[in-house]
């Protein structure tokens, strides 16, 4: 898949779901990768959606990962460690309304 449809489903994976991995994908490719949020944002709004995507369902969910991190990091090989603040700080910056 093109680095634009990952990004697009794990913004909607992170707003959908609270699992620590979407969220730590999400800020690898941030950190990792030029990305355009506008362009996103627009091939998010072209993609079927099921239930509304948000930042307020993002931050919501990304409380719950953050509490669930110690559980999810014993099943699954993290490349490195990444401080839930730093995390915290890529989230202010998907400023997303609300996508229907």
């Amino acid at each position: 898949m093109d680095i634009r449809e990952i990004v697009a489903e794990k913004i909607r994976s992170t707003s959908d779901r609270a699992r620590y991995r979407d969220f730590y994908d999400l800020f690898q490719i941030f950190k990792n990768y030029k990305i355009n949020l506008k362009e996103i944002i627009k091939l998010i709004s072209q993609k079927e959606i099921r239930k509304p995507i948000s930042q307020k369902s993002i931050l919501l969910n990304w409380k719950i990962a953050k509490q669930e991190k110690a559980v999810e990091s014993q099943k699954i090989y993290y490349s490195e460690e990444v401080a839930n603040r730093e995390i915290e700080k890529m989230l202010e910056k998907i400023e997303i309304k609300i996508i229907k």
